[in-house]
């Protein structure tokens, strides 16, 4: 059975304590509050809670998860304990999974966790990220880092522990349980994919034959890595935007170019190269998809460093970029156009291997890899959309 670690503190929020204890032990997973000192600990709203056992009783061997609550005093008597610090990089040196809500992603901050990887916590926190890259969600979930913003967003935090602990099935089990139907109805809007993205793909694939089909293609293939990877249900509808839109700024480029039989020159393989600008200034102007331009803009830099635009290098790529690269390449490769033809899977997957460690992420290759030898992958039917 998976477990997880919750420490309290004096001043801790009680909604998000209680409330994640609540969901994870619907999904049967093991939770143990861990008190600072021994004896009842008193909430930031005066509710008083008796712990399991206390910090130093912990062997954090035993555990799966770490998860810290927010709440004022709270957050700071957490952060002022060198114990808490000291089991956060265990678990992280550890790869164990580590979540923090409301204002506590700053210790995961001050802790050193936080570099390089996106996060979010309450709005007036945000400054006091350091290096990790604020964003504006409910959850957001960075490799093994689960973040979230504050008691109002305690449920959704709380099934994309589950998720990431035991599976999106168990997760969707325990929120229908729950009578939690808003989620999946505010993340998954028809209005929201019907007013841009057939506007849009219609658009690009009026000029470019090969497109037909192609973002819809490299979408299921992402959310294949996405569901291996247990992301949050928010992050799968961003991850979807950002595969169907990622080749959106090729509307701008000439159909001679995009369609040439033989090799670009210098010039016009310039040109091809600014869609991923143009993409990106495409979407920046839309409040519901602007989040997503990060994945338009990289999803031609590589691992290595040489790609475009930013010639940005590993995991200073975005997560979703990434998985965008590796699912738009197999489908290259794996695609007629009008200089070649396709190759089969199992020569697109040796390509892909090929070039592990240079071009793409090599730990996204293995997981798309994966879900191709699944039956075929998870995902969702995003038919009705089109």
């Amino acid at each position: 059975m998976a477990k997880a670690i919750i420490p309290l503190a004096t001043g801790f929020e009680e909604m998000e304590t209680l409330t994640v204890v609540d969901i994870l032990r619907r999904a049967e997973i093991d939770v143990v509050l861990a008190g600072l000192l021994p004896g009842p600990v008193v909430g930031a709203h005066n509710v008083s809670v008796i712990p399991d056992t206390t910090i130093d009783a912990v062997n954090s061997g035993a555990f799966d998860m770490i998860i810290l609550p927010g709440g004022q005093p709270g957050t700071d008597n957490l952060n002022a304990d060198q114990r808490i610090h000291k089991l956060l990089k265990k678990f992280a040196s550890k790869e164990k999974l580590i979540g923090a809500i409301c204002a506590a992603p700053i210790i995961l901050a001050a802790a050193g966790l936080l570099k390089g990887k996106r996060a979010t916590c309450y709005p007036s926190y945000r400054d006091q990220l350091k290096e990790g890259i604020y964003k504006e969600a409910p959850v957001v979930s960075d490799g093994t880092i689960i973040t979230s913003q504050g008691p109002g967003t305690a449920i959704h935090f709380g099934l994309a522990i589950v998720a990431h602990m035991a599976d999106h099935d168990t997760s969707d089990r325990v929120s229908k349980s729950m009578l939690v139907k808003e989620i999946s109805a505010e993340i998954w809007n028809p209005s929201l994919f019907n007013s841009t993205i057939q506007a849009l793909l219609s658009a690009l694939e009026a000029q470019d034959n090969y497109t037909e089909g192609q973002a819809r293609r490299v979408s299921e293939y992402c959310l294949s890595i996405g569901s291996k990877l247990k992301l949050p249900l928010i992050e799968m509808r961003d991850l979807y935007l950002g595969a169907m839109l990622h080749d959106i700024g090729k509307y701008s480029t000439a159909e001679d170019v995009l369609n040439k039989p033989d090799s670009l020159n210098l010039s016009e393989e310039t040109l091809t190269r600014e869609h991923t600008l143009k993409g990106t200034l495409f979407v920046v102007g839309i409040s519901n998809l602007s989040h997503i331009a990060p994945t338009i803009l990289h999803h031609h830099e590589h691992w290595d460093g040489s790609g475009y635009p930013s010639r940005l290098k590993g995991e200073n790529i975005p997560l979703h970029a990434r998985i965008v690269s590796v699912a738009d390449a197999y489908n290259a490769i794996t695609s007629n156009r009008s200089y070649r033809d396709g190759l089969g899977k199992e020569a697109a997957l040796r390509e892909l291997v090929k070039n592990k460690d240079t071009q793409f992420d090599p730990f996204i290759v293995d997981v798309f890899i994966e879900c191709l030898n699944d039956s075929p992958f998870e995902t969702k039917d995003f038919s009705y959309y089109f």
